[in-house]
């Protein structure tokens, strides 16, 4: 079925706010048009056999639109991470970026860069600093300033850290007379729970692990400011690229309790 890149932003969204209780509200917030206009479109769609309505007033989508969603979403949710690694885009913001590169780019172009992003998201999903057993290295960096991309994970683990969406990327490191500094400017993370509840916060509290114990980082402007001595390991990738771990420990201001707890921040020198 042979759909517009508007209808399939449509059904990509409809299906994003499954469940939700203020459908046609979240709809309008998303699309940018009038409450009227989306019943419209929901009135359509229901005729076209795209979405069926609930007995208690939710919508969902038909087998018919989630096979034409299916290549979609998973090409938006590779690219994603492309607009993601912009600097001054939210999360969000990039999600709508994606989504409009992919139905509104040619195929081959979405395809092309589908298929970069995932080769080097293979590469940058492995924490290669737990499996290199090489001795120490040194920072061979000249004097500079350098954009530095990094994930962060849980500690001791390959799964990514919920605190991996609390900071801006990529990171700066700036180094001076060969010694430097990695500033992490954190940002707001916007949580949805199982239960649809929505959750917001900031993180509030940093420390760093060096020298056997965690060493609390100041903040100013809520940029966070890590001297590069701090890294527990430096490890070579097989792209000839280094990567370094730090241990940190991290609380956060929330409408919610969340524990304090450890990290393992990796940076990537590109």
């Amino acid at each position: 079925m042979k759909l517009s890149p508007r209808q399939l932003q449509y059904l990509y969204y409809i299906d994003l706010c499954d469940g939700s209780n203020r459908l046609i509200t979240d709809l309008s917030e998303r699309m940018e048009v009038t409450k009227g206009a989306v019943s419209q479109v929901l009135n359509q769609y229901e005729r076209k056999g795209l979405i069926q309505r609930e007995a208690g007033g939710s919508v969902t989508l038909t087998q018919k639109a989630r096979e034409a969603l299916t290549e979609l979403k998973e090409k938006s949710l590779i690219i994603c991470s492309f607009f993601q690694s912009m600097p001054n885009l939210t999360d969000e913001q990039a999600a709508r970026s994606a989504l409009e590169y992919c139905v509104c780019m040619p195929w081959e172009s979405v395809e092309g860069l589908a298929q970069s992003l995932k080769g080097k998201e293979k590469l940058r999903c492995v924490r290669w600093d737990m499996l290199d057993k090489t001795p120490d290295m040194t920072f061979p960096f000249p004097d500079g300033v350098y954009e530095i991309p990094f994930d962060v994970y849980k500690a001791h683990s390959f799964e990514l850290s919920m605190g991996d969406k609390g900071f801006v990327k990529p990171a700066r490191m700036d180094v001076k007379d060969g010694k430097g500094v990695i500033t992490l400017k954190a940002k707001v993370i916007r949580h949805q729970g199982g239960t649809n509840a929505r959750f917001r916060g900031k993180l509030s509290s940093l420390s760093c692990f060096y020298d056997g114990e965690f060493v609390r980082i100041r903040s100013e402007d809520d940029e966070y400011v890590i001297p590069l001595y701090y890294a527990m390991k430096l490890s070579p990738m097989p792209d000839d690229t280094l990567c370094a771990t730090f241990r940190i420990k991290a609380e956060t201001s929330c409408v919610y309790d969340m524990h304090i707890h450890e990290s393992d921040i990796i940076f990537r020198f590109v």
